[in-house]
Formats: C-alpha cells, structure tokens, sequence
C-alpha cells in the first residue's frame, strides 16, 4: 500500500486529528524508549541529554516527516526544504538574529515584570516553579567543560531543535493554519502554540515574538531552511555564550546586554532589528 499522499485530501479537521494522534503516539514511544534505556536515571546528565533528544526527535522530527508523507506526493517540496536558501536570504538572517539579541532580553526582563491578578496567585506561583525547574535544568545540561561536550549541546539544544520544531512548527503547523486562515493569522496562531509549548510563562512574549519572525521568514521565503538557520543561530548563541562564561573567558555578558544599565541597547536593538525586516521583506519581494 502506497501511503504517499494518501491523505491529502482530509479536511482541516481531520489533518488536526491526525497531527494530534500521530505527535502524541511518536512522543509517548519515543520516551518509553529513553526510559528503557536509561533505566529512568534521569539523575545522571548522560541519561537526560539522552531522554531529550530521543523526545524530540519523536515529537517533532518523525511526525512532521510521515505527516508530510501522508498530505503529500514530494515530502521535500511540501516541507519546503528542497532548495538551498540563497547566500542574501542568509546574511539578513544571521544579522537580524545577532541584532536581536538585546532586543529579546530586554523583551524577557518585560515579560518577566508580569504579574497576574491576585486571584491567579495560585496559577502565578506554579509558573514560577515549572520555569525554576527548567533553568535548573537547562543550566544542568548546558555545564559542560570540553570542546567535545560543547559540541554535544551545540547538537541536542542548536541543531536538533532547530530543524525538529522548525519542521513541526512551520513546516506542518503553520502552513496547515494556512489551509483554514489567512497568512497573517496563520503565522501569529503558530508562534503562540510554538510559545506555548515551551511551557515558560515569563518568556512567553518575546519566544512568541520570534516564532512569528521565523513564521515570516518562512512565508517570504518559502524555504524552511532560513527559519531553521534563524532557530539555530538564536540556541547556539546561548550554548557558546554558557560555556565560555563556564571557562571565565566571556568578555561581553550576551545573557544581560539590553536589559537595566544597558536598557537603550535593548531600544536601539527594536528599531534595528525592525529595519532589518523590513529590508528583508523588500529583498525577498524582489526575489520572487
């Protein structure tokens, strides 16, 4: 039975329900399978590196791959990943992501300010908890002190995601949204289930604000790749900064720049970064 396509004709309901059954079946296997082979030791950082990847390499590589294979007859040119992005597409990529790096922060140090109504304290205090929980976490995972364990964490927090929910995100996600809505609401519907599902309250404003520009990248483009480079640049940077500053060798802190004393970087780092788009809205118009 040739599968290929075969569901390429299913309603907005039914493709739903099939990313929904097909995300959550590969997730729950796919952490079965790291709990059997790490014997549920997640004390032990190998084990957790190890239970992350294979999580997301179920959730959101194998998924968006059979999904495309299913509502499709050429599962590179559904997910658009079949050209090379031009050398232009990827100098504008790489300057708007280092130009926002104090943007973001300065974004973060906003959204971090949110409180929620006394009658959500409950709800507001189990925020704070999950994203305590997580940073202890991430911190864990990115403390490494070789160049071998620095380019282990490149892979599982840089490339893995990039691709995994580049491909998930936008490549099924957002271009299914695009089968029911406009673009526009498409890509800023996308960005909040890509927000969402970090779990992280008060990083939710700018981790929206940015999947919305890799949603735009993507539309304008039309190249899956430009939105992965972007995705990737943004987790590396943090990967390279935390080793350095592991090694006491960090000369610029990339993790505050923006924020407080540096308050009219985070300023200039807006106006730039919206220039930058813009340019690169035009370059891109010129190019289609």
């Amino acid at each position: 039975m040739k599968l290929t396509g075969i569901f390429s004709n299913s309603s907005f309901g039914k493709k739903v329900i099939q990313l929904t059954l097909i995300s959550l079946f590969f997730f729950l296997l796919f952490s079965l399978i790291s709990v059997l082979i790490t014997k549920g030791n997640f004390s032990d950082i190998n084990s957790l590196k190890l239970a992350q990847l294979l999580q997301s390499i179920g959730l959101f590589v194998i998924p968006p791959i059979l999904l495309a294979v299913l509502w499709s007859k050429n599962l590179f040119e559904y997910l658009k990943v079949n050209k090379i992005p031009s050398l232009n597409n990827i100098f504008f990529t790489l300057l708007i992501m280092f130009s926002a790096i104090p943007a973001i922060n300065l974004l973060s140090e906003v959204n971090a300010a949110i409180h929620l109504p006394n009658s959500l304290s409950w709800l507001e205090k189990l925020f704070v908890d999950m994203e305590s929980r997580a940073e202890e976490l991430t911190l864990r995972m990115l403390e490494v002190n070789s160049i071998y364990g620095l380019i282990i964490n490149i892979g599982l927090i840089a490339v893995v995601p990039a691709i995994g929910e580049e491909l998930f995100f936008r490549g099924i996600i957002q271009k299914l949204l695009q089968e029911k809505w406009k673009i526009h609401v498409a890509v800023w519907v996308a960005a909040i289930i890509f927000s969402t599902f970090h779990f992280q309250f008060f990083g939710f404003i700018p981790r929206m604000l940015i999947g919305a520009l890799l949603g735009y990248m993507f539309v304008w483009t039309q190249n899956l790749w430009v939105p992965i480079i972007a995705h990737f640049i943004n987790n590396a940077i943090a990967v390279v900064f935390y080793y350095f500053k592991g090694q006491d060798t960090v000369l610029l802190d990339v993790d505050n720049i923006g924020k407080s004393d540096t308050l009219y970087m985070g300023l200039i780092s807006i106006v730039v970064v919206a220039i930058l788009i813009y340019l690169f809205r035009r370059h891109t118009k010129k190019a289609l």
